[in-house]
């Protein structure tokens, strides 16, 4: 199972720090809202998660999800997926999701930075875009500073329950989507 959206979006907007949150809250982290219920309480797949990135370069956003299941339960993950969205869209994030986001992205991004591996490939990728390690200073603090009101603006904003479906596997096999 994959969904996805395309936003017109570069890293330089000022949504992109809150979509970044709320991709990590919706599926970023295994304790996050698709994986969470699609994984962890329902069983329905083998993994579940979402990406989110925009370029520093022109404008073509993308918010992708992608879920591993057997075939025959394609239909429930569809409908737990879009289930989640839908009321994250009507309800929104709640504080304690934001906090431990911040808390959890924050120390992802650290932990990313310490390894000299790592950094190189960061300080060369900054390079690439004509910037220096102060553009993730910025980042972390625009991170720090975003309210819950923030990230469900933005994420009510750019994502719909108009979406990019894809589906793949023996359907026929499962008795599925007959």
């Amino acid at each position: 199972f994959y969904a996805a959206w395309r936003l017109r979006m570069q890293d330089t907007d000022p949504d992109y720090a809150a979509m970044v949150l709320a991709n990590y809250m919706m599926g970023g982290d295994i304790t996050s809202r698709w994986p969470d219920r699609i994984r962890n309480k329902e069983g329905l797949s083998y993994g579940a998660n979402s990406s989110y990135s925009a370029p520093f370069d022109g404008d073509a956003a993308i918010l992708s999800v992608g879920v591993i299941s057997n075939p025959k339960n394609s239909p429930k993950v569809e409908a737990s997926f879009r289930d989640e969205l839908k009321k994250t869209l009507a309800d929104g994030f709640t504080q304690q999701e934001l906090d431990v986001a911040k808390k959890a992205y924050r120390d992802a991004r650290v932990l990313a930075r310490s390894g000299d591996t790592n950094i190189l490939g960061l300080i060369l990728a900054r390079e690439d875009q004509d910037r220096t390690l102060d553009w993730d200073t910025q980042m972390d603090s625009k991170l720090a500073a975003l309210t819950l009101d923030q990230v469900n603006a933005a994420f009510r904003k750019h994502i719909t329950s108009a979406v990019s479906v894809v589906q793949a596997g023996d359907f026929s096999k499962a008795g599925v989507y007959q």
